[in-house]
């Protein structure tokens, strides 16, 4: 069994190669701008979305079957074709080339999986379940979800200004995680996202006291 290393991967300015111009396709390249990839996609057919993002010069499009080379310098590539004598020769090049290399639905063919996300701005919390069952990750995507309420992002952001101004009036290390760590255990994450204000309140006047 495969045991996976979970990471966040900067993509910002990375060359990103799709293969496939389909729906799934379409999908991966908008998560794929959402994290400010350079993106290529490479199909005889696209889909509208992707026609108007090449349209805006927001990818690029180049409107042919895969031919071997074309992962030249990329960083990564995901291939969302229905062949598999295709998808195996990416896979191939992609592995001479030391390119990380997604074959959606074929894990054995992975380097890495697309994670379910459940996002609030800058909180991300990635579910895998080693591609035995992806129903199963959008379940609990859902769950937590609903757990995790469009509230904790601007929290989050209270937060991290706090962690900056205390870097600046407070020296000691421990002592600057000892408050932060006060302040976020004094009220708990499942009562930040569930719409009690009057505990969301307090919070902010917390961090506002501290900053």
């Amino acid at each position: 069994m495969n045991i996976l290393y979970p990471i966040f991967v900067k993509l910002t300015g990375k060359k990103c190669i799709v293969i496939g111009g389909g729906r799934v396709a379409t999908q991966k390249v908008k998560k794929l701008l959402k994290a400010r990839g350079f993106v290529t996609v490479i199909s005889p057919k696209v889909t509208e979305i992707l026609k108007e993002y090449a349209s805006r010069n927001a990818i690029q499009v180049i409107r042919r079957q895969y031919r071997a080379g074309d992962l030249e310098k990329a960083f990564l590539v995901i291939s969302a074709t229905d062949s598999k004598k295709i998808n195996e020769t990416i896979a191939e090049e992609a592995r001479e080339k030391k390119i990380l290399c997604n074959i959606v639905d074929d894990p054995s063919l992975c380097d890495f999986y697309a994670p379910s996300i459940c996002e609030r701005d800058d909180l991300k919390i990635a579910i895998s379940t080693n591609g035995k069952s992806p129903a199963v990750a959008k379940k609990i995507k859902e769950e937590l979800s609903q757990l995790y309420g469009p509230q904790i992002g601007s929290l989050l952001k209270g937060l991290g200004s706090l962690r900056k101004k205390l870097a600046r009036k407070v020296l000691e290390s421990r002592r600057r995680s000892e408050i932060l760590s006060r302040i976020v255990q004094s009220h708990t994450l499942y009562t930040m996202s569930n719409r009690r204000g009057e505990e969301l309140t307090k919070l902010r006047k917390e961090i506002k006291r501290w900053s």
